[in-house]
């Protein structure tokens, strides 16, 4: 299967055009991941997307970078 990650966050203009990639990217056979922010808009939007969301620090503390890694390992 054909893995691809998308990115992007912080505001909608940045997340929009990968909505609007998804639903053809998934007729294509990929398995799609998305890397955002915790705290962002765009969290919201792909709620309804059955992708996995993957959120990151804006701010990289000790305690990020852990859990980031961590989160990386086990998907």
């Amino acid at each position: 299967m054909k893995k691809i990650v998308l990115t992007g966050g912080g505001t909608a203009g940045h997340v929009t055009p990968n909505i609007a990639l998804i639903p053809t990217l998934k007729k294509e056979g990929y398995d799609i991941h998305y890397i955002g922010s915790y705290n962002g808009i765009e969290k919201k939007l792909l709620e309804d997307m059955d992708i996995p969301y993957y959120g990151i620090f804006d701010t990289i503390t000790e305690d990020s970078k852990e859990r980031f890694e961590k989160e990386l390992l086990y998907a």
